[in-house]
């Protein structure tokens, strides 16, 4: 085994294992590109579909080159996310996997944070400039694959769990969307959350407000799919949030992080409430301090790299932005924040989940 001549104080098992470890980051981030080919391309569902499969199988099923299919299988089979049967020379799905790359219904669903990933690419080689200059970038800058990615991993709660399982433990806001509510949601995204809503609350009318032109574009065409009469989409840089405290509901879910001016934002929503309205903030899971999340936030390197990438980015992407990030905005921040605004009313939701914490905040 090498033994350092220049360090005597190293141990050199340790330095093999953290070595280990190392390559094995590096086999991670290799398959986030190689699994964001099979998630384009079709591969899993197709695999899915057809049941156990040979390279040449798949290639014929999707009109890709047989070499080029063989080698991914092997990749992904050394990887662990096919299974491998070398009398038949086939691969395969386990319904685990199926469940985690193929079915967007799925709460376990995750293949989008790899097409979410590899739109990150342009990002890497201004990384170095971000760093000494401070300026981050805006969310369009990352490309619409971005705005995809975002948009399919956030999927699930809005779908089966915001009407269901969160709305109804706020206080009055069941009842007030039945009669008939105004309501803004802050940040909307690709609309999933809105027109959930929407459909669900036919007496009230929706509102989305974004600034990002690639999820604009995107909640536009779902809206256009769901054709339903009580929904908008606004450019808030053209029609920003009113200030008339005409609203109702106001929801914000995984914005106030990534936004350079929380606290403008959260002043904005504040001035836009009824007295009686109130505000549904969704955003990550951390703790108040680093310590503890490096401890006990198992979710952390996750949250700390994307925050890097997208959200930290995206929180200084102007000279003098805050800066939160992805893990920025807990609970303490966001109670002393939304208290500065004028709220004078703050509770944590019972419900949550891996990645996310819910406020019910009244002015």
């Amino acid at each position: 085994m090498f033994m350092s001549t220049t360090n005597p104080t190293l141990d050199p098992e340790k330095a093999q294992r953290f070595a280990a470890r190392t390559g094995q980051q590096l086999a991670a981030a290799m398959n986030c590109y190689l699994s964001y080919v099979g998630c384009d391309l079709g591969f899993y569902d197709t695999i899915r579909d057809l049941g156990p499969s040979t390279s040449t199988q798949l290639a014929a099923a999707t009109g890709c080159h047989e070499r080029w299919i063989r080698e991914w299988l092997r990749h992904q089979a050394c990887n662990g996310q096919l299974e491998y049967e070398q009398d038949s020379d086939q691969f395969s799905l386990t319904p685990e996997a199926t469940a985690v790359l193929c079915d967007e219904d799925s709460p376990f669903y995750f293949a989008s944070g790899f097409t979410a990933f590899a739109a990150l690419r342009s990002a890497v080689d201004r990384l170095p400039s971000t760093f000494r200059t401070g300026l981050g970038m805006r969310y369009d800058e990352h490309g619409p694959g971005c705005a995809c990615g975002i948009e399919k991993l956030n999927n699930y709660i809005p779908r089966f769990e915001l009407v269901s399982s969160i709305l109804p433990q706020l206080d009055g806001v069941v009842e007030r969307l039945q009669a008939g509510a105004n309501v803004a949601d802050v940040g909307c995204g690709a609309g999933i959350a809105l027109l959930n809503m929407a459909r669900a609350f036919p007496k009230s009318t929706f509102v989305g407000y974004e600034i990002s032109s690639h999820a604009l574009a995107r909640a536009r065409n779902n809206l256009e799919s769901w054709a339903l009469p009580n929904v908008s989409i606004c450019d808030a840089r053209e029609m920003p949030l009113p200030n008339n405290r005409s609203i109702d509901f106001v929801t914000t879910f995984d914005v106030v992080h990534d936004s350079p001016y929380p606290e403008r934002l959260i002043a904005d929503i504040y001035a836009a409430l009824r007295p009686e309205g109130s505000w549904l903030c969704s955003d990550i899971r951390s703790f108040p301090n680093f310590a503890d999340n490096l401890a006990d936030n198992p979710s952390a390197a996750l949250m700390y790299g994307f925050s890097v990438m997208v959200c930290l980015s995206s929180a200084m992407s102007e000279p003098d932005g805050r800066g939160l990030g992805t893990l920025g905005f807990n609970i303490e921040v966001a109670q002393q924040m939304t208290a500065d605004a004028g709220f004078s009313q703050f509770r944590k939701l019972e419900y949550e989940n891996a990645i996310n914490s819910y406020y019910e905040i009244r002015p």
